[in-house]
């Protein structure tokens, strides 16, 4: 039986007005997305992306950026309907959705009508060439405290050692294929760019995220109330911020 890389709620992608991929932030599987998905309108089709190394796929090795980019894109690729597409990427998973987006626009096989970018600086920022790494040690503690820069350790799990024992080697994995990211707005975006930000996050503070305006001809920021987790802490803020940016896509598109 072949392995189901996305959970799919909602409306039936046959019939839906709009679909949704969403790329997750770092350790996270399928289920991070449900909540995002219950406060979507009833007529999205809403898939998460099941990276490899959780859920279903716990077995399979995480792999680097280039492997876990061309998951994503096959998962774009699988997915059932011809609704408009939206690629919603958070945290860590933005950069992962960013490069699937730029592989399916260069392929042309299938068309993405936006790309959102959650609690994610913009990728221009070039990492401090003194900073930590992940891929320098595997010492617990300084692997959380490298973490927690990031923001990719909720406390309540830091504080749950068996759940954190079972998240944790995605978790890492995640990171390690990002954290050397950056890249110049080229090749830019031929859709829309929607950036939704937490008014609270300390990562993402304005200084750090104007620089997504160069990615894309058409792009447009929305502030929500909250911090740096916004998928699993706000999600109905988010779902809402997403819906409510459709104009954006879909401005100049024929009806």
């Amino acid at each position: 039986m072949p392995v189901r890389t996305y959970a799919l709620k909602g409306a039936d992608p046959r019939e839906a007005a709009w679909r949704v991929l969403l790329v997750p932030h770092a350790g996270a599987g399928a289920a991070a997305g449900a909540a995002f998905a219950s406060h979507a309108p009833a007529d999205w089709a809403v898939a998460t992306a099941r990276l490899p190394g959780r859920e279903s796929r716990v077995r399979e090795p995480v792999g680097g950026l280039p492997g876990l980019t061309a998951d994503v894109v096959a998962t774009a690729r699988a997915l059932p309907g011809t609704a408009p597409l939206l690629v919603v990427g958070v945290c860590s998973g933005a950069v992962l959705a960013l490069e699937a987006v730029r592989a399916l626009q260069r392929d042309g096989d299938v068309p993405v009508a936006g790309f959102v970018a959650v609690s994610q600086w913009a990728v221009t920022e070039r990492p401090d060439p003194g900073r930590r790494l992940l891929r320098d040690t595997d010492d617990r503690a300084h692997v959380l405290d490298i973490l927690r820069e990031f923001g990719g350790v909720p406390e309540a799990l830091a504080a749950n050692e068996e759940m954190l024992a079972l998240l944790l080697p995605s978790i890492v994995a995640d990171m390690r294929a990002v954290e050397e990211y950056s890249s110049s707005p080229d090749p830019r975006l031929e859709c829309p760019l929607l950036t939704v930000f937490g008014d609270e996050d300390p990562l993402c503070p304005q200084e750090r995220t104007e620089d997504w305006e160069l990615f894309a001809t058409r792009t447009r920021t929305v502030w929500l109330p909250g911090g740096h987790m916004l998928l699993t802490d706000e999600p109905a803020l988010l779902a809402d911020a997403v819906a409510g940016s459709l104009d954006h896509f879909t401005e100049g598109v024929p009806a």
